[in-house]
């Protein structure tokens, strides 16, 4: 399952603003979510509108409203499973807090923020949905489509390495790009399928260029393991591009445009990247 990245925002009211804002009540029921096997035993969940973008969301109060930093969000696929979040939510006024927080769709396209006000003396949690259009407020909608999807081309960039500096500047051959962390244990899992696939193509037509997130701990790193990829650094640019979850594996054809971009790792990742290869040789 792919790694869905959640970034939490914290930000102040202006009380005003608030007063003309709409808001959508989400009534706190006992237990878990079905599905759902925490063993919190004094836990209560409220269920947020997602719209097309995931099958449920969730935000789940831990311990029956005693504390406002016990409450977790999840975040319910199609094909099943979960992924969570604890929220950081901060005093508005007394026994009432506020959190603002930023989804990703599965496709990684950017979401309107929700807008969450939780309330302890009536145990009630209140959500809107930033939209363009205010509204707008039940769903979210996609505010900003991601740079990276397949079919798009990707932009031009410069990786600092050992030996200068590499560049997806020049054309006419495929490339395949590994975006790591040296603490990323997917990541070591699938170097030595990754290094069969280096030896299968001549440099002349395909390329491997590994870039890092964490440039200050590669040389040790590559002193205990062996990875062929041509080994390049990445910086603040290129991360803000890549994201943070780790592998990630993208492959661009003779022109500059994405036939692969999938985060996760695997052991026999070689086998997939290497089928989008051979047909676009």
């Amino acid at each position: 399952m792919r790694f869905v990245l959640l970034v939490f925002l914290v930000s102040s009211f202006v009380f005003g603003q608030e007063q003309n804002e709409k808001f959508v009540t989400a009534p706190f029921e006992k237990g878990m979510p079905k599905g759902i096997f925490f063993n919190w035993d004094n836990a209560s969940y409220s269920e947020i509108d997602i719209g097309e973008f995931y099958k449920l969301l969730y935000v789940v109060s831990r311990d029956s409203f005693n504390t406002n930093k016990n409450c977790s969000l999840f975040l319910i696929p199609q094909n099943g499973g979960f992924i969570y979040n604890d929220i950081s939510f901060v005093l508005k006024e007394k026994n009432i807090y506020e959190a603002n927080i930023s989804l990703e769709s599965r496709e990684e396209d950017t979401l309107s923020p929700l807008k969450l006000i939780l309330n302890l003396d009536e145990k009630s949690l209140k959500y809107r949905w930033d939209n363009k259009d205010i509204k707008n407020y039940e769903h979210p909608s996609i505010i900003e489509e991601y740079q990276l999807k397949v079919g798009k081309t990707f932009p031009q960039i410069e990786v600092e390495t050992a030996n200068g500096t590499w560049s997806n500047k020049e054309k006419n051959k495929i490339v395949v790009i590994n975006w790591w962390a040296t603490s990323c244990l997917p990541c070591v899992e699938e170097m030595p399928g990754l290094n069969q696939l280096v030896e299968k193509y001549p440099k002349e037509k395909v390329e491997f260029i590994a870039i890092v997130s964490d440039k200050e701990n590669h040389s040790k790193f590559m002193n205990k393991h062996k990875f062929n990829y041509k080994q390049g650094f990445g910086n603040k640019k290129i991360r803000q591009l890549l994201g943070e979850a780790f592998p990630r594996n993208i492959i661009l054809n003779k022109e500059g445009v994405i036939l692969y971009n999938h985060t996760g790792g695997s052991k026999d990742i070689n086998l997939e990247l290497e089928k989008i290869i051979r047909e676009n040789l």
